[in-house]
């Protein structure tokens, strides 16, 4: 069974997958020979691993290769270890998801007015501490729960709460917050109590001292250039409790998985209610996204971290689970994932070409290099994108963004950082992230 149903209400005529275990492999391993992926993949189908494999490198400076046993940061996968807390808590009556924030951080703004249930699913109204100007300064020194709630807490409101969905990080460090005020346990500590060692996950943890040596961790690297690496900035993981800081395998994670799947972990109604397929009032559940694939319902998370990039993505109806985690910034993982859910479900379905790289003449690169100004609807409204030559890569820029365009066969350029497709029509940028596409005109 599936995240967040149980085994016996499966849908008896749910479809099921049939993995072509070879085109799973040949897709991966055409993301691998791109350069655009190192890491371990995991398909499972109805309780079995049917795909399970490592590419690339743990560490990079000295050859180490990854196995299917390497460790790497899961980003926001975080996230629903960090719910599944909560939600525990609820069924053994220490908390209701009802009660209003200002029950565990009593004088916290607006605390009074804000639901655990809001701030499970990003309903909350809260700003994101983690999206401050000064985040890169103090995220380099240890943090608790209570110093990064603090932070929010001097953070305007965004919305109302349970107004609107609006993402945001600092909703679960209030969570982990909320779980060490309710157990009396470090946030770590708890979750490796009535987690970790009960569901068999003896390769995950939060690392709260930053000194720990952690056997079999993968080191994380960030895109340089148009095909190499750097280390990422540092920082400490602690400053992302709660919401991004834990470490795992795809192994764990798909005993994760099992365990809300059969029960063992919460009560089927805990679980069931989760999922928030139907709610009118909610984009979202309480662990995950919502996705539907051909027919078949999916609940997923996506994680990013400086060095890391994780997709974790269950059909609730099917029993199918894929699992991919990298430790390079790059954000293949998440349409490498889709690919492989559309081998599982939609085989007659042509999958997109693979990014092709070819060389361009300094002359090509030149008559495209401008500034093109975006408007309101960008990801960064109005901005300004600066295209310039820099030896002999187009280098993009905007905003605090800055990326490296990789020239493909078919005329137009990657940005690998954030797997979107840039085309220069006449005197316009054409920017294209999934099916969202936006036009910046030269600027003049």
């Amino acid at each position: 069974m599936c995240c967040f149903a149980l085994i016996g209400l499966l849908v008896a005529t749910a479809a099921r997958a049939n993995p072509d275990v070879r085109t799973i492999d040949a897709r991966v391993r055409g993301y691998v020979d791109s350069g655009l992926f190192s890491g371990v993949v995991l398909v499972s189908n109805r309780g079995a691993v049917v795909y399970e494999k490592a590419f690339g490198f743990a560490e990079r400076a000295f050859g180490v290769a990854n196995t299917t046993t390497t460790k790497f940061h899961i980003a926001s996968v975080s996230k629903p270890i960090t719910a599944a807390a909560i939600l525990l808590l609820a069924d053994r009556g220490k908390l209701s998801i009802g009660d209003p924030v200002s029950k565990f951080a009593p004088g916290f703004p607006n605390g009074d007015r804000i639901t655990l249930e809001q701030v499970l699913t990003h309903y909350s109204g809260l700003d994101d501490a983690s999206s401050s100007p000064d985040y890169d300064d103090w995220a380099r020194f240890p943090q608790t729960p209570q110093t990064l709630v603090d932070r929010l807490a001097k953070l305007p409101m965004k919305a109302e709460p349970g107004a609107a969905y609006s993402y945001s990080n600092s909703n679960y460090h209030l969570l982990a917050l909320i779980i060490e005020k309710v157990s009396g346990m470090p946030y770590g500590e708890f979750l490796a109590a009535n987690l970790f060692k009960p569901l068999g996950m003896n390769s995950s943890g939060h690392p709260g001292d930053d000194r720990a040596v952690i056997d079999h961790l993968a080191a994380g690297y960030m895109p340089k250039g148009d095909a190499g690496f750097d280390k990422p900035p540092y920082f400490d993981w602690t400053a992302k409790t709660g919401n991004g800081s834990l470490y795992s395998t795809a192994r764990d994670l798909l005993a994760f998985h099992q365990a809300l799947a059969s029960g063992a972990l919460l009560k089927p109604e805990t679980v069931t209610a989760s999922y928030g397929f139907g709610r009118t009032d909610r984009k979202v559940g309480m662990f995950w996204l919502h996705a539907d694939v051909n027919g078949h319902r999916a609940v997923y998370m996506n994680g990013s971290s400086p060095g890391f990039k994780t997709t974790f993505e269950c059909f609730v109806d099917d029993d199918v689970c894929v699992i991919a985690l990298s430790n390079i910034y790059l954000a293949a993982v998440t349409p490498m994932v889709k690919d492989i859910a559309s081998i599982l479900w939609e085989p007659a379905k042509a999958l997109p070409a693979m990014p092709k790289r070819v060389a361009r003449t300094a002359a090509e690169l030149a008559k495209v290099a401008s500034n093109y100004t975006f408007d309101a609807k960008f990801y960064q409204p109005n901005a300004v994108a600066k295209v310039s030559v820099e030896g002999s890569t187009l280098v993009l820029r905007y905003g605090t963004v800055t990326t490296t365009l990789v020239p493909l066969a078919d005329g137009s350029y990657l940005d690998r950082l954030y797997w979107s497709f840039i085309r220069f029509d006449g005197e316009n940028l054409i920017y294209r992230n999934g099916s969202s596409e936006f036009t910046a005109p030269r600027s003049r």
